[in-house]
């Protein structure tokens, strides 16, 4: 248990560094692309990656994931998930070229037939690593998979800002999209000694299948529910109005879903090695849950307090009407995180017919809940998502109970002590900033510095559980360098 835990130590350090750099240069070149690009161009870029993301579900079929959960290995398995994936994702290129201008025709935007081809070249580049990526996984080789995204996300973005600069428009986007994959895909295949083989097995087909296929039916809804939303506004609304709203969705989850994959990633092969031991998981997901709402509580609370001041300082004033985007979103993202742990957790039990349950009453409250909100406008139907995510993570919460009793009273408290240390920070830091008369830079500036040595003490002198674990990890590392730093000198 010590080595695996040192593993997954180890492997949320890579993916927070991953997340860094290539979000981190994300958030950079969203900056550049936001001052090059109008609000429109978003929108385009919303309408298509809905098309993107549903035939990408449909094309994985949960192989990945298969592949990273099996215990026992063969090469023949390997090729059989590869092959796989290439046809499907063939057949759902087809799919999409054929569909392409209905979703034109829907939104009303004639350039969406030939954007959505163009894109969905994408899926075909996809396939080829998928089980690249997933053997990288299943080996917990964080560090490879940090150099790869890195790159590929620098490369990306330095094409899409120079396409944006020259006059491309919403081009320059879906080149963003196209590069990404390629330099992604080519790196993976050179750093891997794993090539398929001419060699199929209905057997292997039919057991990562039945693992794989709930998890793909769930992914396909699961991409229209996180769509309907740009579904509504797109049509509902104006493609400016669309943009504002992907746009703001965008920032959001540069810190939500980034923070998730981080640890999600790291954990979810090494819980696989013990997923029959109820004692390990439960210690396990504690820590998850803990360190998850540590890092992305504060995170977006401080977003959404300084989000007017960083939006006039970065952007121009069309995209000001994004902030109260923007914050709901931020408001809603808090408790993504219980979702996502339990969603991992169901996989690591093999329970993918609790998944696709869970997902559809996720949905179905989502839906109406959008539906009855409508007539409200955009800030009606954020409201509406805010309190469908809260009513939608309590079925989560028990089934943690139910499979590994992770009761409900332990999930709260888990959860309650980083969120009112956040809240009480960023209620000190909205008093300060009111009585001073600063500009927005300023105020992004001492907003963000007040907030978190405030969130910092607060936790110190509450003993935190996330904050005390990554402090003596930290206390540890640090020691351990020293230590061999002073035997090289003495050496």
């Amino acid at each position: 248990m010590s080595s695996l835990n040192r593993k997954i130590g180890i492997g949320i350090v890579w993916n927070i560094a991953n997340m860094f750099v290539s979000r981190g240069a994300s958030v950079i070149f969203t900056l550049f692309l936001a001052r090059f690009l109008a609000p429109d161009a978003f929108g385009l870029m919303a309408m298509i990656a809905i098309c993107y993301a549903l035939a990408d579900a449909l094309m994985t079929s949960g192989f990945g994931q298969a592949i990273i959960r099996q215990k026992q290995l063969e090469p023949i398995d390997l090729s059989t998930a590869f092959f796989t994936n290439l046809a499907f994702s063939v057949i759902t290129y087809l799919l999409i070229y054929l569909v392409a201008p209905w979703a034109a025709e829907f939104y009303e935007q004639p350039e969406l037939t030939q954007l959505i081809r163009v894109t969905g070249v994408v899926l075909f580049i996809n396939s080829l690593k998928v089980v690249q990526q997933a053997l990288l996984n299943r080996n917990m080789d964080f560090k490879s998979l940090m150099r790869v995204n890195s790159i590929a996300t620098v490369a990306a973005g330095i094409v899409a800002v120079s396409m944006a600069y020259a006059g491309f428009g919403v081009w320059s986007l879906v080149a963003q999209f196209m590069v990404s994959a390629v330099v992604s895909t080519g790196m993976l295949w050179l750093s891997s000694t794993w090539r398929p083989s001419l060699s199929f097995s209905v057997a292997s087909f039919k057991t990562m299948f039945g693992f794989g296929s709930r998890l793909t039916l769930e992914s396909t809804l699961n991409v229209l529910y996180e769509n309907s939303y740009i579904l509504v506004i797109g049509k509902l609304f104006t493609p400016e109005v669309t943009g504002l709203y992907y746009f703001a969705k965008r920032i959001r989850d540069l810190i939500v879903d980034q923070a998730n994959s981080a640890v999600q990633q790291a954990t979810y092969p090494a819980m696989a090695q013990i997923q029959d031991e109820n004692a390990g998981l439960k210690k396990m997901y504690r820590v998850i849950i803990q360190l998850l709402f540590f890092v992305i509580t504060p995170s977006l609370l401080i977003v959404s307090l300084l989000a007017e001041p960083l939006f006039q300082i970065a952007f121009n004033e069309r995209w000001l009407p994004a902030v109260p985007y923007l914050q709901l979103l931020c408001m809603a993202g808090i408790l993504f995180p219980i979702q996502a742990v339990n969603f991992n957790m169901l996989k690591v039990k093999g329970r993918t017919d609790l998944i696709l349950y869970l997902g559809l009453v996720k949905k179905a409250l989502h839906l109406v809940l959008l539906a009855a909100s409508v007539p409200y406008g955009i800030v009606g139907i954020l409201i509406g998502q805010i309190i469908a995510v809260v009513l939608s993570s309590l079925p989560y919460m028990y089934y943690s109970t139910a499979l590994i009793d992770y009761r409900l009273s332990e999930q709260t408290i888990d959860i309650l002590k980083p969120v009112a240390a956040s809240a009480a920070a960023v209620a000190t830091t909205a008093l300060l900033l009111g009585a001073v008369d600063v500009s927005a830079l300023w105020s992004a500036l001492l907003g963000g510095m007040a907030f978190f040595v405030l969130y910092f003490v607060i936790c110190h002198f509450a003993r935190i559980e996330a904050y005390v674990l990554m402090k003596n990890k930290l206390l540890a590392l640090l020691s351990g360098h020293l230590r061999t730093k002073a035997a090289k000198t003495r050496a």
